[in-house]
């Protein structure tokens, strides 16, 4: 009779949470790219309170970065990084920064608006402030504290895993 309640006791609880689905803060999009981070414009994603934004370029072996200051320019990817594997941007690029308060670790998160869901509409940075405002919805995000939404209804942004070396940093999913 014991065996019979713990079993009973314990196929509950597994029923209990089973329904439970914990939400990540990683996105599911592709991400992959490599870049030495002591090198401009590159170097502005390890000071805090600074973001620089990466998108794919309009040809393969290309991208564009947008410094911390707006200035936009197009990076060919280095022959070895070409040979080892191809790039992938999340869905609307990616925003690399790192936050003005914490403990230097860099954050990735993805530049389009988690809520809009689409490539197009991708967040616009307020590099002063560390925001990112969706043109679509106005929801308005904080870069420094993990994308939360500080105004109006969204989950925070899509964030990317961030491997960090010393010298060269790696982001992907």
């Amino acid at each position: 009779m014991k065996k019979f309640i713990r079993f009973t006791l314990l196929f509950t609880v597994i029923l209990a949470f089973a329904g439970c689905e914990v939400e990540s803060s990683y996105s599911s999009y592709r991400a992959k790219i490599v870049f030495d981070g002591s090198i401009y414009p590159y170097n502005h994603a390890r000071s805090f309170g600074q973001f620089i934004c990466i998108k794919q370029g309009a040809n393969i072996g290309q991208y564009k970065v947008t410094d911390a200051m707006g200035k936009t320019q197009t990076v060919n990817i280095p022959e070895i990084y070409l040979q080892q594997s191809r790039f992938y941007y999340g869905l609307g690029g990616l925003i690399i920064g790192t936050p003005s308060m914490g403990d230097g670790t860099i954050w990735a998160y993805d530049w389009a608006c988690p809520s809009c869901d689409l490539a197009r509409y991708r967040v616009e940075i307020d590099y002063t402030m560390g925001h990112a405002t969706c043109p679509r919805c106005a929801t308005k995000f904080d870069l420094n504290s993990g994308g939360i939404a500080i105004e109006g209804e969204s989950r925070p942004l899509w964030r990317y895993r961030v491997f960090d070396n010393g010298s060269e940093v790696i982001i992907q999913n």
